[in-house]
């Protein structure tokens, strides 16, 4: 009996320990997890392993301690503030579909955060993590080089590789994430050397998959993060990693930058095959070449360097020595280009002009890509209402009534800045909160014997902050969850030595056992948090089926699956959007404005609503300049509502109903 309780338990660490890496594969292929179906589903499953977990162990707590409770509160209480918001934001659907959001990282945290974890399961779930991120982006490099094996469908800005997660950016982050965690196991002497030989295989695959992301932030962040985790941790096989993967990765680096036909905007067509198959073929050289070379610097080098003990006196004037370099390199080069980052930074500031058709020279372009505008109207978003903000989710519809621009943005492509915008301050004050006790108590962790292990951890979670500071990272679960994941079990107690020679006293310290009723009282709680993810889930497969099959023309699976959707929980406007179109396309007018006047009270400050208004109106014989004014206030430099406007305003209304539906007939999506 005995080995089986410990056969079982041993799988169920397991299974936890791949967890991440199973996460970031599954958001990976459902579009990072954007969009509210997949969160919602997670946030299901994250709460019925935390109960599972509660229920199955008489100390479900061993890894909590102060750090986690103050991180944890914090979480709580800003994922609550985003539920709560729907009661003074003019768009309450979206704020269940924030909450689904904030509330996995909060679960993931807290399921790592009670795990007390030692040196060898925090690396195993780096190894696993690091793998099934080379996964993503070796994938995502097979669609770009090898396009005739595995051929994908163009994408909004087919130039730049985003394939599997349908953001660029987000997929450059995630490969910076995944060059840290290699260039930590290629050069930490305490990893065995297949280890170290697989990591710097993996780093040429890696910073190509970067590069053809055209993504400049990731790469920057990339940058500063690995000269933090060098000067940190200091690894001591750090410069036979860089010998044996350095060369190989920058001759691949520089060979895929030379194929200029894969940096335009049709870098799939036949041709441009030939220069793609030969990056292919490099890469893979580099790959192999990267893996020899640290085999044989791992059997001569390695262990001649971990001999190597300096005094502690010579070490520190060596840190200090390293430390004052790059000081006066930072120094000398502000100095010398301070011309250039002066103009750079006018450049920044100005609006941004047209991209060019080869994507290589946005990598030294300086323009800020429209993000000033955005934060512009987010700022002035903020000041409207500083302490709670607009409510989850509202920026969109700020941003198109706000916007100078042509430009369509539904992200303030900075975390901090929307949460402003949609949380106020209170916001940003407990988000920060949760993110400031994960980097500390990171850091502080630096000065253990593991220093080169948790100065790559701290990398890792320096790079995800900051990138997020510039882009709408926070949307996209397939990184921000891995900050919050390995955020948890930084914030956990290590695990007790199981030394039998060790007090008994001494390896219960901490650890917090719950009664039974207190263990069942806790689940039902875990499960409890299920139930609005639940219904959000359901009812949001039910609004897919229902776009998808309108924009194939089938009005009567589109407007079957909206009402399903409704009848599980009525609160998203698109859904009556579905119905209403479906209604004009089956010449029901009347019950197409009933619709639609539904999905205008759930979202009044969108604009697409007041335009579908204006619609059904016209299609029922009504006035709807009235409804075609509201939109046009709403999003102004909309060319859909300007044409609308226009139209019934010039036309009779014997001509109103003909004119919807001729509007009506030309919509292929929403």
């Amino acid at each position: 009996m005995i080995p089986r309780m410990l056969d079982s338990r041993r799988v169920s660490a397991a299974a936890l320990y791949l967890l991440p890496a199973g996460l970031v594969a599954y958001f990976a292929f459902n579009a990072g997890g954007f969009y509210p179906a997949p969160t919602a589903f997670v946030a299901v499953i994250l709460a019925l392993l935390l109960a599972i977990r509660v229920t199955g162990s008489s100390h479900p707590f061993g890894g909590a301690g102060w750090p986690l409770a103050i991180a944890a509160t914090a979480m709580a209480l800003f994922a609550l503030l985003t539920l709560l918001s729907a009661s003074w934001s003019h768009l309450s659907g979206s704020a269940l579909a924030e909450f689904d959001r904030a509330l996995v990282y909060l679960l993931v945290m807290v399921l790592f955060g009670t795990v007390a974890t030692d040196r060898r399961r925090l690396v195993w779930i780096l190894r696993a993590l690091a793998m099934a991120i080379f996964i993503v982006c070796g994938s995502a490099l097979i669609t770009r080089l090898l396009p005739d094996v595995w051929p994908t469908a163009p994408n909004l800005a087919n130039s730049r590789l985003s394939f599997p997660i349908t953001y660029w950016n987000v997929l450059g982050l995630l490969a910076v994430l995944g060059i840290l965690l290699c260039v930590h196991f290629t050069a930490d002497e305490r990893e065995p050397p297949i280890a170290r030989i697989s990591a710097a295989a993996a780093l040429p695959v890696l910073a190509t998959t970067l590069f053809f992301t055209f993504s400049r932030g990731s790469i920057a962040v990339c940058l500063v993060a690995l000269i933090v985790y060098a000067l940190v941790g200091r690894p001591r096989a750090l410069v036979s990693a860089l010998v044996a993967a350095g060369a190989p990765t920058a001759i691949a680096v520089k060979v895929a930058y030379g194929a200029n036909l894969l940096a335009t905007s049709q870098p799939t067509a036949l041709s441009a095959r030939p220069q793609a198959h030969h990056v292919a073929l490099v890469v893979i050289a580099c790959a192999i070449a990267a893996a020899a070379l640290r085999t044989v610097l791992a059997l001569l080098v390695d262990d001649r360097l971990t001999r190597i003990a300096l005094p502690a006196q010579h070490r520190r004037r060596i840190r200090l020595g390293g430390w004052s370099a790059v000081a006066a390199i930072a120094v000398i080069a502000l100095i010398a280009l301070s011309g250039t980052i002066s103009s750079d930074y006018q450049r920044f500031l100005r609006p941004p002009t047209n991209s060019a058709s080869d994507l290589r020279v946005r990598l030294t372009d300086p323009s800020n890509d429209g993000r000033v505008e955005l934060w512009r109207v987010a700022w002035h978003e903020f000041k409207a209402a500083p302490i709670a903000g607009q409510g989850a989710g509202t920026f969109a519809d700020s941003f198109a009534q706000h916007r100078t621009t042509h430009q369509f943005v539904v992200n303030a492509h900075s975390l901090y800045m929307e949460i402003l915008d949609e949380l106020g301050m209170a916001g940003l004050v407990l988000l920060l909160a949760a993110i400031i006790t994960i980097l500390v108590r990171t850091a502080m962790r630096v000065r253990t014997p593991d220093r080169a292990l948790y100065s790559a951890l701290f990398a890792v979670l320096l790079a995800w902050a900051l990138e997020t500071g510039i882009d709408w990272d926070w949307r996209m679960p397939v990184v921000t969850l891995v900050f919050f994941a390995l955020g948890g079990l930084m914030l956990a107690r290590p695990a007790p030595r199981s030394d039998p020679t060790t007090p008994q006293e001494e390896r219960a310290a901490g650890r917090v056992s719950l009664s039974s009723p207190a263990r069942v009282a806790t689940a039902i709680g875990c499960l409890l948090l299920a139930v609005a993810p639940a219904y959000d889930w359901l009812a949001q497969r039910k609004l897919n089926q229902a776009t998808t099959a309108f924009s194939a023309g089938d009005c009567r699976t589109a407007s079957d699956a909206a009402l399903a959707s409704i009848s599980i929980l009525g609160i998203q406007p698109q859904a009556y959007e579905v119905v209403a179109y479906c209604d004009i396309h089956r010449d029901l007018p009347n019950l197409a404005i009933r619709a639609m006047n539904q999905a205008v009270a759930l979202d009044p400050e969108n604009w697409n609503y007041a335009y579908g208004l204006a619609l059904t109106r016209a299609a029922a014989g009504l006035n709807p300049l009235g409804a075609a004014r509201r939109a046009v206030h709403l999003n102004p430099r909309e060319p859909l509502v300007q044409v609308e406007w226009q139209t019934f305003k010039a036309d009779t209304p014997s001509q109103w109903p003909s004119d919807a539906r001729t509007i009506a007939d030309a919509f292929t999506t929403l």
